[in-house]
């Protein structure tokens, strides 16, 4: 049987460590998000009103993805300190639900959608569902600390 030590871990014996690790985690999962909420809103017809879906999604590509690298990385280092504790949270076990469904709805049919001129009505579900979905992942991520 393997026996984790959770005081051998960086993020458990150094004061700094988590705090810090935990404010990359939040500044880019607000970076993914954002950009991602940046497309959304233009599929509403609300901001930045010059430019195409199509185009701010090519322009926020690189932004979107370097976030999401930067919030797993972290996620996983945040995971290693405590993972039992993570792995029987409710709210953190939705929070990774929500992630996977967010990555692949984010990948396939919302870019599918933003790179293409669907009518309105069709735009607005997707753009208002992707702004719900990750709005969700958001506050479940607020509850694991209270779990």
């Amino acid at each position: 049987m393997l026996i984790y030590d959770l005081a051998a871990n960086p993020l458990n014996s150094n004061e700094w460590s988590f705090p810090l690790t935990e404010c990359f985690h939040v500044a880019s999962m607000a970076l993914c998000i954002g950009t991602i909420a940046v497309v959304d809103l233009r599929l509403l017809g609300v901001g930045l009103r010059n430019q195409t879906a199509a185009q701010l999604v090519r322009g926020t590509e690189g932004w979107t993805i370097a976030g999401f690298s930067i919030v797993i990385t972290s996620g996983l280092l945040i995971f290693s300190s405590d993972p039992l504790k993570y792995l029987h949270s409710a709210p953190f076990q939705l929070k990774m639900a929500l992630l996977l469904l967010g990555i692949i709805y984010n990948y396939t049919l919302h870019r599918k959608v933003a790179q293409s001129s669907p009518p309105s009505g069709f735009r607005f579900v997707i753009a208002g569902f992707s702004l719900a979905l990750w709005a969700a992942l958001v506050f479940s991520s607020i509850f694991i600390a209270f779990w």
